[in-house]
């Protein structure tokens, strides 16, 4: 499981160094080696190990062919979706260029850990996502999880 929120930058040959915490929390021999980094949501990055990536894959093969949307989806996610091997010595990975022009990286990144993915966001965007949503983040728990009473009781359906 992936969490955390770490601030890097990328350097000029498009190496990202992956937080050692990260890092630590993956088992090669049952995750995989290497990583899988596509386009996000929300203009940022999603990284996944390749036993997670295997089970979104087999999620997204189960939307309908025959579906318009899922189809754009389906093209739009895994035709800029790339294998990475695995960090190099200094725990960097090499980030495709175009994947970050899509999420809009310069050189100041923050890299969080989402449970079973890490996400890769340029700094701006994330600052603007937190500042947007972070006073409504019981709101939004409410609504996610019917909380009755926060301080007593959660009741998760």
């Amino acid at each position: 499981m992936f969490t955390g929120e770490y601030h890097h930058t990328i350097d000029d040959k498009n190496r990202l160094a992956i937080p050692a915490a990260l890092r630590e929390g993956i088992d090669t021999k049952t995750d995989g080696k290497g990583f899988f980094v596509t386009r996000g949501l929300d203009t940022c990055l999603f990284m996944y190990t390749p036993r997670v990536w295997q089970g979104v894959v087999s999620k997204i093969e189960q939307l309908s062919f025959t579906n318009k949307k899922a189809r754009q989806f389906q093209r739009l996610f895994f035709s800029k979706a790339q294998k990475i091997p695995e960090c190099d010595q200094q725990g960097r990975v090499l980030i495709p260029q175009y994947l970050k022009e899509l999420a809009r990286i310069q050189k100041n990144v923050v890299i969080v850990g989402v449970s079973s993915r890490i996400e890769i966001w340029n700094e701006n965007s994330w600052k603007d996502f937190e500042t947007e949503h972070n006073a409504a983040y019981e709101e939004i728990a409410e609504e996610l999880f019917h909380i009755k009473n926060p301080s007593v009781d959660i009741d998760i359906e």
